[in-house]
């Protein structure tokens, strides 16, 4: 599954890749591997194999095979190390989620459908996926049909008179009126609160914004439901999509907007959202898109063009809203389709598991004391196609758009985001690290 920003128009963030869910192969097990047979070094051939594949099962069965070890040649000769086996552990990431929900006059089906199909058809296939996650709500909360009002067991409770039914460290609602157009703005200026000069929630019960419910380790996910389209302003920034359903909106004024949201975004949380280039989140749209076909529910693909009709019950197809799908590998769908809720919350939640549990890492501190560092090579076989090898640059800031790269840090072997993205988009990758002994290397 890639997950390359794609035409937002802006050098520094049309080349860079997201590393939402960069996880696997931690808690490793060192082992000595005393079996014969032969291995291939990075100086030569010896005797003794040293090496351990593990398999992670992704989403819709995308398994990949991680090949970890030092293994073959001798120390004398050039080869690779002593006969080391690195057995990884998959892990899985935890996942926050931000609902930003707009309360225009229009939305009232829209509001009942996510009421009725948020804990079924998303919450619970979340957690019956085994991932840790948080649901975070920006919208207003009460009993109208235009306020949402979340009930157990995702909430507390159904009272939809009073504060919401949070649940710690499960469901957090940010009491705040969203209108047509004002969505990104409110996320932004709602994020530390009050104690940043933003406007506080109905209950003034979170002074300090929905910030201190997210976790560094956790990958974000954004689910925007609106009909309408971007125009607001925010701390002198103005984001206005130029929604008017013409090429030349959606090709420039949008991409242009998204780019701006999106770095005072990582301006303003880069611990939480990541950096330019290393982004950790994801942006889901429900909005004004008219239906797909034949498949209206599916959804559309980031690589797929900006939609510019809307459906039969929208405003505007919401430009904006769509370039940041787009660039996050999120998907769009149409928020018309409210009676058909179900089948999208189930893809939207879907994608949150896959996202958290992308094997891009692997964990070498069982051999970190007899390898020379600077020697670290990463294999990568592909399902089809010859081998290729992966070097090794400084630091995550090194990687640019090579897509055939990783870096090391804390004992962990990290790919690239470019790299990322082509080894998770191929359903039978296998990896290979392989290193010369400390002392040894050329």
């Amino acid at each position: 599954m890639a997950y390359k920003l794609r035409g937002f128009g802006l050098a520094a963030m049309a080349t860079a890749s997201l590393a939402l869910g960069i996880v696997a192969c931690s808690g490793s097990d060192v082992v000595d591997d005393t079996s014969s047979g032969t291995g291939t070094g990075t100086g030569g051939t010896g005797q003794g194999g040293g090496q351990t594949t593990t398999t992670t099962s992704g989403q819709g069965g995308n398994d990949q095979t991680i090949t970890v070890g030092v293994g073959g040649g001798d120390q004398g000769s050039g080869g690779s190390c002593v006969d080391i086996q690195v057995e990884g552990e998959a892990v899985t990431l935890p996942a926050d989620i931000i609902f930003v929900i707009d309360n225009s006059g229009s939305m009232g089906d829209e509001i009942a459908s996510v009421e009725q199909n948020i804990n079924v058809n998303f919450a619970q296939i979340i957690a019956n996926s085994g991932v840790d996650y948080q649901v975070i709500m920006l919208t207003d909360h009460g009993s109208s049909s235009l306020e949402v009002c979340i009930g157990p067991p995702l909430a507390n409770t159904a009272n939809c008179n009073g504060a919401p039914g949070e649940v710690m460290n499960q469901f957090y609602h940010y009491d705040i009126n969203v209108q047509s157009a004002d969505s990104l703005c409110i996320a932004l200026d709602t994020l530390y609160g009050t104690n940043n000069g933003g406007e506080p929630d109905e209950q003034a019960l979170h002074p300090e914004g929905w910030s201190k419910w997210l976790r560094q380790n956790a990958v974000k996910v954004f689910v925007e439901i609106t009909d309408d389209r971007v125009s607001c302003s925010w701390n002198g920034n103005t984001f206005n999509d130029g929604n008017d359903n013409s090429q030349s909106a959606q090709t420039s004024q949008a991409a242009a907007m998204a780019v701006a949201w999106d770095q005072q975004l990582l301006q303003l949380a880069p611990a939480q959202f990541g950096t330019t280039a290393a982004r950790n989140y994801q942006f889901y749209s429900i909005v004004g898109v008219i239906e797909d076909t034949p498949n209206p529910l599916e959804g559309y693909a980031p690589f797929e063009p900006i939609v510019t009709s809307d459906c039969s019950s929208a405003v505007n197809p919401g430009y904006g809203y769509q370039w940041l799908s787009k660039g996050t590998n999120g998907l769009r769908f149409p928020v018309c389709q409210f009676s058909s809720y179900d089948a999208v919350f189930q893809a939207i939640a879907a994608g949150v598991v896959q996202g958290a549990s992308v094997p891009c890492e692997i964990d070498i501190s069982g051999v970190d004391e007899t390898v020379d560092p600077n020697s670290l090579l990463v294999n990568y076989t592909p399902g089809m196609g010859p081998l290729e090898s992966f070097s090794q640059v400084a630091s995550a800031a090194a990687c640019g758009v090579d897509d055939q790269a990783f870096y090391l840090a804390n004992d962990i072997v990290t790919l690239c985001p470019a790299a990322c993205d082509k080894v998770t988009a191929d359903q039978n990758a296998a990896l290979d690290v392989i290193a010369q002994c400390a002392g040894t290397a050329d």
